[in-house]
């Protein structure tokens, strides 16, 4: 899990900006369900206030760590600076596996890696609050490891590219020992699921293709099929059932697509998924992006995750976030919205809203703003709406 993540010196983010993901003693039970650390985590703003390069820091550092060796020897870094800045873009993220605290740090210019490090503090077995020491696994200084853990020593071999996470290098090396650690931080990195590029949004393609291709996975997957039909089927869009079927292509291939049934009068019409909504469209789609995170752990990144959606849909899809029935893994969805209603729902615990000032941006958690203007229980929205604490347009 992402306990917290922050970042400087990138896109509009000078000074930088801190999300955490905890909560405190103080959090009520009907936000934290018992976590100390949130399962969703909503972002507003005004347009071109921030709120997408918020997700992007993330996304950045997800990808770098898991993928960066697979790409072009002679790519850039994804990471553009502060308007002119030449001093490197920062990032850290800490975060949780099993009884272990992870700590990554990453500072990094479109050229080359200047630094990366990440420690660990072991969680006692026994004593949950008891810790052990914060211990630095490894320190890499541009291209060279200048200090590791013997647990990790195989990583001397590593010829490291300047474009390169050692993460993401360590698990496309064959060594005669595994190095577990390096796997179990690898594992985590590559857990997430993102509409969110280098260029911003990029929603899931809902074309003939991706229709296809979902189709399939759906058909070899009951348990996924399942998970998508009662929400679509619940969702009051007058449908009552939904099937996958197949057929032959002019190739002789084999393609799946579904047909949507509507009753009417007790009979059953099937229409195509093109007879359908946007939206129906839309999640057909996108809820099994939800269904493998829920289902596989980590961590699900969405920009303008209220596209082609209904605002009564939304609490309905964060749900399945909160609850431990459907969330047994504590994955984590962090997305941004531009329907106001969804604040009420988040609360001031689980909101962040990012402002920009000067053409610098910079955002804070709601329970950061004081005094009792935004009390638990107390609508948000109206409030939000008013402008009195702040993410809106000045119009």
């Amino acid at each position: 899990m992402i306990l917290s993540y922050g970042f400087k010196n990138y896109f509009g983010f000078k000074e930088g900006a801190e999300v955490s993901f905890a909560l405190n003693s103080r959090v009520p039970k009907d936000i934290s369900f018992g976590r100390d650390v949130a399962t969703i985590l909503g972002i507003k703003g005004a347009n071109g206030a921030g709120k997408t390069n918020l997700l992007k820091a993330l996304c950045f550092v997800f990808d770098f760590a898991a993928t960066s060796f697979k790409k072009d020897p002679d790519s850039e870094i994804e990471a553009d600076p502060y308007f002119d800045s030449t001093e490197p873009s920062e990032f850290y993220i800490n975060f949780k596996i099993k009884q272990t605290l992870y700590f990554y740090e990453l500072g990094v210019t479109p050229k080359k890696v200047a630094y990366e490090r990440l420690s660990r503090k072991i969680i006692s077995a026994e004593k949950s609050d008891k810790k052990t020491r914060k211990v630095l696994v490894f320190e890499r200084v541009n291209n060279d490891v200048v200090k590791r853990i013997d647990e990790i020593s195989d990583v001397d071999f590593i010829s490291l590219r300047s474009n390169v996470s050692l993460i993401s290098a360590a698990n496309n090396y064959k060594f005669n020992n595994p190095l577990t650690l390096m796997e179990d931080v690898h594992g985590f990195f590559k857990r997430f699921i993102s509409n969110v590029y280098y260029t911003g949004l990029s929603d899931f393609s809902v074309d003939t293709d991706s229709i296809h291709r979902i189709s399939e996975f759906y058909s070899k997957s009951t348990e996924s099929f399942d998970f998508v039909k009662n929400i679509i089927i619940n969702s009051d869009l007058g449908i009552c059932d939904v099937v996958i079927r197949d057929r032959l292509d002019d190739k002789g291939n084999k393609v799946y697509f579904p047909m949507f049934y509507h009753c009417v009068e007790d009979k059953k019409h099937a229409l195509t998924i093109y007879d359908q909504s946007s939206g129906t469209r839309s999640l057909f789609v996108k809820l099994q992006k939800y269904w493998y995170v829920l289902t596989y752990g980590g961590v699900l990144v969405l920009d303008e995750f209220d596209l082609n959606c209904h605002p009564f849909m939304l609490p309905k899809l964060l749900e399945l976030f909160e609850s431990t029935q459907t969330n047994p893994l504590s994955a984590q969805f962090i997305f941004t919205s531009h329907i106001t209603e969804v604040l009420d729902k988040l609360g001031k615990y689980r909101t962040y809203l990012v402002n920009k000032d000067c053409n610098e941006s910079y955002c804070y958690r709601l329970d950061e703003i004081g005094g009792d203007l935004l009390r638990h229980g107390r609508a948000i929205a109206p409030i939000y709406n008013d402008g009195k604490i702040g993410g809106v347009p000045k119009l």
